[in-house]
């Protein structure tokens, strides 16, 4: 083997790495590993925290430098980033549970959540083995359900397990029902028979439905989506009918097709019904690009820049409200949830979503800077007929927000920001998995291009939404915020996998403008700022961004003693309330 083969180069510098017993030892090697776990797990995310942390450890040691670092690791991370490549570009995580089966009831494929989650009730679903199911109703469940399925079309059967409480409803479903992209997701391999049946369980929290997707699920006309999806939002079919120009009798009609193509006879089962497979079909929406499993109101738009770039945006609220543009952190696109739409409609304010460059849709700006966005978001505005306006910045948007209003000074009439975040710290103490994280790509920038395009090839909300969960662990606040409402978690996972799902060098030029502590233009501001903070922010201290603020004028500094980082969701209306009544 070469002396200068990448394999080799670890151990080496962890054999001459001292030759006493006081001396400490180096952790290349530890390092090598994690950054290969990293790479290869679908859904492994922890290795890359131990590989900065190894990192640290030789760099502070002084067992090796930044430039040792980069020589010994580049051939590394360079063969990492393949094997992530090959080994997960172009899958993705459909969000639900899948298990194919043949006719004999065996397994011929599945999913991973197909085994974790059906592995419950059955045991281990090997292919070529049979469901055995622990308990005797669960047999009879499942037999009856097979029954159904032969005596009816090809809609769902539902199927009720033992133990479950109804929040996660699994399904019977004919082979011939399934998509190419479902067959795809349970790793079914080309030349294999087709499935007989399958069976199927999302998650309880992936959005809601729409009559786009109640058709297709169920084999609606659309006029039939239409009417059930009125009915399920609590509707009287006279209601529904008057709302839909049509007569009742006609409503009627339609009902019975629907009764009979789900197997009901009862509105009130119907109702039930479109509840459980709502989830389910918008976790199958979701499948063929697998980027993201939340509903939103609204989708993406371009705007054409003057040079020729695009900027991406979602547009909330009410359409002829006061505008605020919303600059995100930058590990998230413009994707917001309904609740939030709904909030701004309440407060009059249209509310625009904005993708910075190289994020998401919006088109990569190779020399960007602060000032260049903040000619963008001029641009933007100008195109959307938008004269003046409040920006509110949250996190690392918050740099980008105090930029643009300085620069456009008279247009912006108030700049609010939340729990802002204007550096790119190294002195973070690793007491968190954030911190880690954080901390330590900031002392190894070199790492940045590497570590977020294999992050890309495994971006899935599986392997985001225990990553978000985790680096704010040690929030209270924050931890029982993403228990109680698991739909914000994967809301903020999907943004993260839009944000990523075209390329990641917005988000790595953005690191590595923003790791150079570059200076702000704030002299223009017209008038002095707003600032929300989470007394349990685990990132910065409110006293932390007094610090960061100084020589900005502050008008309002609103300490949330019971928040945490996530206080912009806890204080949404009242952020909104206030940027639009300043207008007012």
């Amino acid at each position: 083997m070469r002396e200068d083969d990448p394999a080799t180069q670890g151990d080496s510098l962890a054999n001459n790495a001292g030759t006493t017993g006081e001396a400490p030892s180096s952790r290349i090697g530890e390092a090598v590993d994690a950054v290969y776990g990293y790479a290869a797990g679908r859904y492994n995310w922890e290795d890359l925290i131990d590989f900065l942390a190894h990192l640290d450890h030789d760099s502070e040691t002084g067992l090796a430098g930044a430039d040792e670092l980069v020589s010994l690791l580049g051939a590394h991370l360079r063969r990492a980033d393949e094997l992530a490549t090959r080994l997960h570009a172009g899958s993705s995580d459909p969000g639900y549970a899948l298990v194919l089966l043949d006719r004999q009831r065996r397994v011929i494929a599945s999913n991973d959540g197909g085994r974790d989650f059906f592995g419950a009730v059955c045991g281990p679903l090997g292919r070529g083995q049979g469901l055995a199911f622990g308990k005797a109703e669960d047999e009879t469940a499942f037999a009856d359900a097979l029954a159904d399925l032969a005596k009816k079309s090809a809609a769902p059967i539902l199927v009720r397990f033992s133990g479950s409480d109804g929040s996660q409803p699994c399904y019977l479903v004919r082979g011939d029902a399934l998509s190419p992209t479902m067959l795809h997701a349970a790793e079914l391999e080309s030349g294999e028979a087709p499935p007989f049946c399958a069976l199927v369980a999302a998650p309880p929290d992936v959005g809601d439905d729409t009559p786009d997707v109640l058709r297709k699920m169920l084999g609606l006309t659309p006029a039939e989506a239409r009417l059930t999806a009125r009915l399920r939002f609590g509707q009287t079919l006279k209601e529904a009918a008057e709302e839909l120009g049509i007569s009742v009798n006609t409503a009627r009609n339609q009902l019975k097709s629907v009764f009979e193509k789900l197997g009901v006879n009862r509105q009130a089962d119907l109702v039930r019904h479109l509840a459980e497979l709502a989830t389910l079909a918008a976790s199958m929406q979701a499948a063929p690009s697998g980027a993201r499993g939340t509903v939103t109101v609204t989708e993406r738009r371009r705007i054409a820049l003057p040079d020729g770039r695009s900027i991406a945006l979602r547009e909330f609220g009410r359409p002829g409200g006061f505008p605020v543009f919303i600059l995100h952190p930058l590990v998230q696109s413009s994707l917001m949830r309904p609740q939030e739409a709904r909030i701004a409609g309440e407060c009059g304010i249209r509310l625009v979503s904005i993708e910075r460059p190289g994020i998401g849709l919006s088109t990569h700006h190779p020399d960007g800077n602060y000032a260049s966005f903040a000619a963008d978001l001029a641009a933007v505005a100008d195109a959307l007929g938008i004269t003046r306006f409040a920006i509110l910045g949250w996190a690392s948007g918050a740099p980008y927000a105090l930029t643009a209003a300085s620069i456009l000074a008279d247009r912006v009439t108030r700049l609010a920001l939340v729990t802002p975040r204007l550096g790119f710290r190294s002195d973070l103490e690793p007491t968190t998995q954030a911190r880690r994280f954080f901390g330590g790509l900031r002392r190894h920038p070199w790492l940045f291009e590497a570590v977020f395009s294999i992050m890309r090839t495994k971006r899935s909300r599986r392997f985001f939404r225990p990553m978000i969960r985790n680096f704010l662990e040690n929030s209270e606040p924050d931890r029982l915020l993403f228990e109680n409402d698991r739909v914000l978690l994967d809301c903020l996972s999907d943004s993260l996998v839009e944000a990523i799902d075209v390329t990641h060098r917005g988000i790595v030029a953005e690191l590595n403008f923003y790791s150079k502590d570059a200076p702000l233009e704030t002299s223009g501001i017209a008038r002095p700022i707003l600032v929300w903070h989470g007394a349990e922010d685990e990132m910065n201290s409110a006293e932390d961004v007094r610090r960061m603020l100084e020589g900005i004028p502050v008008e309002e500094f609103h300490v949330a003693n019971d928040q945490g980082h996530m206080v912009l969701f806890g204080h949404f209306r009242d952020i909104l309330a206030r940027l639009v009544n300043d207008h007012h």
